[in-house]
């Protein structure tokens, strides 16, 4: 690797460590596809899985106990079904449905946010909602490295409060990602370079972890993500019209 694509991996691991311990995964949706800009797709998203998984090791440990676990208990047969559905189609997904894929989450994600900030969605706020979100987050994560959307989505529904919001998310997404990796493990999509080269990196992803907890407990989170979902809605039609 270049020194441009090593640069790449590690802002990558940092902001990954942000996201997960400042605002629930929802920046997740950024890393595939700056990796994409000097990865292959298929090396990007097998490479995101450990970095994934080592984020959520250290935002587990930083909210440890602090989630809601009637809340969890729920979301887990939704994801379940959802990882396996995802590696069931994961043949037929080429790097063009992978963009466009990304790029709607994106753009649906970031419109709900800038023009809807105070519309309820109530009809998700069930055990069905549960269900129905954590199985599109499992299809999502797995396929894009972006399960972050749905299940942000549901905790807005039901209205959780930031601590147990970013707590319960990171406790989910560290469960998912064990499904991912064994799944991802039986299917032969990770190779001993890949997981080296992600653990290479494991120092900065206490930096990220640091920093997002910092920001948690200082940041004004209104302006921030008003910030973030403006780059979102860019990055998003960014990755609809390229080429």
């Amino acid at each position: 690797m270049d020194i441009t694509t090593l640069v790449l991996i590690a802002a990558v691991v940092v902001l990954i460590g942000v996201s997960k311990s400042a605002f629930a995964g929802a920046l997740g949706v950024f890393a595939v596809p700056l990796l994409m800009l000097k990865l292959p797709a298929a090396q990007a998203i097998a490479l995101m899985l450990p970095l994934l998984i080592i984020g959520d090791m250290l935002s587990v440990r930083s909210y440890w106990r602090k989630w809601d676990n009637q809340l969890l208990l729920p979301l887990i047969p939704g994801a379940i079904v959802g990882v396996l559905i995802a590696y069931l189609i994961i043949d037929v997904i080429n790097a063009k449905h992978l963009r466009l894929i990304i790029a709607l989450i994106c753009i649906v994600f970031s419109i709900k946010n800038i023009f809807f900030k105070k519309s309820s969605l109530k009809i998700l706020s069930n055990k069905i909602g549960a269900g129905i979100m954590s199985m599109f987050s499992g299809i999502t994560s797995s396929l894009v490295h972006a399960g972050g959307p749905p299940i942000i989505i549901y905790f807005t529904a039901i209205g959780l409060t930031p601590g147990k919001f970013v707590a319960t998310a990171a406790i989910f997404f560290a469960m998912m990602n064990v499904i991912k990796l064994i799944a991802a493990l039986s299917f032969g999509l990770l190779t001993g370079e890949t997981i080296l080269t992600a653990l290479a990196f494991f120092p900065l992803a206490f930096v990220g972890n640091w920093l997002g907890v910092k920001i948690n407990e200082i940041l004004d989170k209104v302006l921030f993500l008003k910030i973030m979902n403006y780059l979102l809605l860019v990055l998003g039609f960014w990755l609809l019209l390229g080429k």
